[in-house]
């Protein structure tokens, strides 16, 4: 059984008619629509696991976003060394996502093997695609491999005893989402595979997709899992999941620890 924690670092503006795939299509009013930008601590007595990783201070504020806090100084809240963590699932490639890889010299890594062949393939160069990645983050990504620190994904792998990656593609094409279990029941960590709650809970598809058809089976996994009594989903970038749960500190929050009502 694991503690589960979101740990915010950074944050954008931004509205609902930006963020979702031809908004239009709803007939209603555009509204605001910030996003938070985190990264995931799953840890018990023996394992200490992050899923993504943040993105790199320095090279975020040419891109025009608001880097909070650093994510080792998160860790740092927590208790944590960058030392102590033993694996990092990386969901997909994106910068916010893989920006810190060099930081964890004990950790192995898992990706999935679609996510890595596209962008170290012929397609990743093209603009319409390779502008929501980096190609120093990627390298160094695809350099774990050549440490043997790299494990890739197909399908559903076993991370950890008590936690889990599934590839289920749609906003990116290696796109993964982690299933932790803890004392409380499982927590699903979408990571973008649902920015938002009503993403998922509306069928409103993100803006920012490899495969339309992909990301709607990707949120009937998650409404699926939703279903389940035992079972909590947590978007990748929703502010409301800083007010769901209990604040371990200003920027971070136990997932284990839902707000009544």
């Amino acid at each position: 059984m694991f503690e589960v924690f979101a740990l915010r670092y950074g944050s954008t503006l931004g509205t609902k008619a930006a963020r979702y795939h031809r908004f239009e299509t709803y007939a209603e009013p555009d509204a605001d629509a910030p996003l938070d930008f985190y990264f995931w601590l799953a840890r018990n007595e023996a394992k200490t696991v992050l899923v993504d990783c943040g993105y790199d201070d320095v090279r975020t504020k040419a891109r025009g976003y608001l880097q909070a806090r650093r994510p080792v100084d998160l860790l740092a809240e927590m208790g944590v060394r960058p030392a102590d963590v033993d694996h990092v699932v990386l969901t997909h490639f994106h910068f916010d996502h893989i920006g810190n890889v060099d930081l964890f010299p004990n950790a192995t890594f898992s990706v999935a093997r679609a996510e890595l062949e596209f962008w170290t393939g012929p397609l990743a160069d093209r603009p319409h695609l390779n502008f929501a990645g980096d190609p120093a983050e990627i390298k160094a990504v695809a350099s774990l491999g050549e440490q043997e620190r790299l494990v890739l994904v197909e399908g559903t792998f076993e991370v950890v005893p008590g936690m889990s990656a599934t590839v289920v593609g749609g906003h990116t094409l290696g796109q993964m989402i982690a299933t932790v279990s803890t004392g409380s029941g499982e927590i699903v960590l979408a990571s973008d595979a649902a920015h938002l709650y009503e993403e998922y809970e509306m069928d409103r598809p993100y803006w920012l997709f490899a495969d339309l058809p992909a990301m709607y089976r990707a949120y009937e996994i998650l409404r699926e899992a939703e279903a389940r009594s035992d079972a909590l989903v947590i978007p990748g970038h929703d502010p409301g999941v800083m007010h769901r749960f209990h604040r371990v500190s200003p920027d971070i929050v136990d997932l284990t620890r839902p707000i009544a009502g």
